[in-house]
């Protein structure tokens, strides 16, 4: 069985920032008990699906500095609201996520690890 290849664009890198999901850029993000997890960063979209696939949370740093991203799942977000998303984990399992480092993981590698760290299947 082939693998198909997996290319991830962030949002902030195309035309389509204005578009539906791009409204929740700069939204605050809170686990499942309401703890504050960071801000919404950017979007992944699985370019080949033609799919939105994670959501880059950034979080700690000072006014944009040293700041560190944790991916997430789209399947993991429970509620968006006007206040911003919640998702259905808890902030400890956000916190000990896989970290991205595109030197030694492919990308869907990277998504298949994460997806089965949050116990998600990719829709």
């Amino acid at each position: 069985m082939t693998r198909r290849t997996v290319t991830m664009i962030r949002l902030t890198e195309t035309g389509h920032r204005t578009a539906a999901p791009g409204r929740i850029l700069g939204c605050r993000v809170t686990d499942r008990d309401g703890n504050p997890l960071g801000t919404v960063d950017d979007l992944l979209v699985d370019a080949e699906a033609q799919r939105l696939r994670l959501i880059s949370v950034e979080h700690g740093g000072v006014v944009g500095f040293g700041a560190t991203p944790s991916f997430i799942p789209v399947e993991a977000v429970d509620e968006v609201t006007g206040e911003g998303i919640r998702i259905a984990l808890p902030s400890a399992q956000v916190a000990d996520a896989p970290l991205y480092d595109p030197t030694v993981m492919e990308p869907r590698e990277f998504c298949e690890s994460l997806y089965g760290y949050y116990g998600c299947r990719a829709a």
